[in-house]
């Protein structure tokens, strides 16, 4: 029973242990990519600053929510190969920004919902309520008064909008903002946490092949079709 047991555990880590679910996505394709980030504050400042010296916002000192808000959700619309488009809930539903797709009506059963707690939690959580194996809404909480730097409001909330999107916490890797084991200094996305997005929201892209391919666990790239 022990060999056996350790037979599986070793063939988890050689094919990677990622935890991607296929249908735990949201109802969203190529050609209606959006969903909608609604803050409950947009406007509190942070009180403490302490980016990289290489991140524009580092030397700011009146960084709003929504102004940190914005650069998770480029940072998640930068990705090449995905679909997947967020853009934050207008704050006038009756004004929403130039080139938006935004209606109230669009946005239903497409919208996270980001508010504070009073509740005690390690950071944040994120809860999931679905329709079938399709997500239809997405509830994240974050410790009221933990969050007064930037850094740590960002690292936090990028990860957790991973589990709104689809991602869970890999078991094999440290190359994600999304594992247990991540360097505390991370704030975006990395490599593995790229690669499952795309997985779960593959953008149509001639000679690009998303689909899992074994690697032994040892690498994470595209394969050209053959």
């Amino acid at each position: 029973m022990q060999k056996l047991l350790l037979f599986t555990l070793f063939l988890l880590l050689i094919f990677g242990f990622r935890l991607i679910d296929r249908f735990q996505k949201w109802n969203i394709h190529e050609n209606d990519p959006y969903l909608w980030i609604k803050l409950c504050d947009r406007s509190t400042l942070f009180q403490e600053n302490t980016l990289p010296k290489e991140d524009p916002l580092t030397s700011r000192t009146d960084i709003s929510i929504a102004e940190a808000m914005q650069t998770i959700v480029d940072d998640y619309n930068s990705l090449y190969g995905s679909y997947l488009r967020l853009e934050l809930y207008p704050a006038d539903t009756n004004a929403p920004a130039e080139g938006s797709t935004f209606t109230v009506d669009r946005a239903k059963k497409r919208t996270i919902d980001i508010c504070d707690s009073d509740l005690f939690m390690a950071g944040g959580q994120a809860s999931w309520e679905y329709e079938g194996e399709k997500i239809v809404g997405c509830t994240i909480r974050y410790q009221k008064g933990a969050m007064n730097d930037v850094h740590a409001f960002l690292s936090v909330l990028t990860h957790e909008i991973g589990h709104c999107v689809g991602l869970h916490h890999p078991q094999e890797s440290i190359h994600a903002i999304m594992s247990y084991f991540a360097n505390r200094e991370l704030y975006r996305l990395q490599i593995d946490d790229k690669m499952g997005v795309r997985y779960l929201y593959p953008q149509t892209l001639e000679g690009i092949d998303h689909k899992e391919h074994n690697s032994m666990g040892m690498s994470c790239h595209y394969r050209a079709y053959e």
